[in-house]
């Protein structure tokens, strides 16, 4: 019951969630106005959580502001770069990161037995990871029929967006594992309350800001 629970309160939090960002994408403005303002939460969430926790001595605050930049701003400039150069593929990247933490969920909870990285992630699973990524290649081929238009080569179209859907599921999950790594570094559980069943924006678009990157450079050297 606990699991169904919380299954059906992150679908809840998540349906809306998404229906926000696929209504900014209908501008430039509205898209860079609602990613500015996810973007200036999570980077005060990640100040709240220095705040809270306390800054090792060791390590200086200079330095956490640097990395904020890199891990924070960085990605949000990929990810505009990504809507300018084509919406579809900033639609792409939501969309794989969002098919893969559903499938990974699912998979996980109901056949995940080792580990990926537990010392890091307990709940993360092979099972899951394979089971995101089988469809997400999936929704990758959705989009190479639904998107490719005209005399372009239907194999190069399929491969290229099936490519962008592996590199999404790579990367996404490398940023996921980061944010875990991050958060048990602060002694957290969750990078805030602002999404019920999810945590914060940092727990919720972790995989972005590794995948966003990823993705801008993919479609570069392609």
């Amino acid at each position: 019951m606990k699991i169904q629970s919380n299954f059906l309160m992150r679908t809840i939090t998540g349906s809306v969630f998404v229906i926000a960002i696929l209504a900014s994408m209908l501008s430039l403005w509205s898209f860079s106005i609602v990613m500015g303002i996810l973007w200036f939460l999570m980077i005060f969430e990640y100040g709240a959580l220095l705040k809270k926790n306390g800054t090792p001595s060791q390590i200086k605050n200079l330095w956490y502001s640097f990395f904020a930049y890199f891990y924070m701003a960085l990605p949000f400039v990929c990810l505009m770069y990504l809507y300018v150069e084509n919406p579809l593929y900033a639609l792409a990247l939501f969309t794989f990161i969002w098919v893969n933490d559903t499938f990974a969920y699912l998979f996980g909870i109901t056949f995940g037995k080792h580990k990926l990285f537990e010392r890091i992630s307990p709940k993360k699973t092979w099972e899951g990871f394979f089971g995101g990524l089988i469809f997400v290649i999936i929704a990758g081929f959705s989009f190479a029929h639904y998107f490719i238009h005209g005399k372009m080569d239907v194999m190069y179209g399929a491969g290229k967006w099936v490519g962008l859907a592996i590199v999404v599921v790579i990367f996404g999950t490398i940023g996921d594992l980061f944010e875990s790594y991050l958060k048990r570094s602060l002694n957290v559980k969750d990078s805030g309350t602002i999404l019920p069943g999810h945590g914060g924006l940092l727990d919720r678009l972790d995989s972005i800001l590794f995948a966003a990157p990823a993705v801008m450079i993919y479609l570069m050297l392609i």
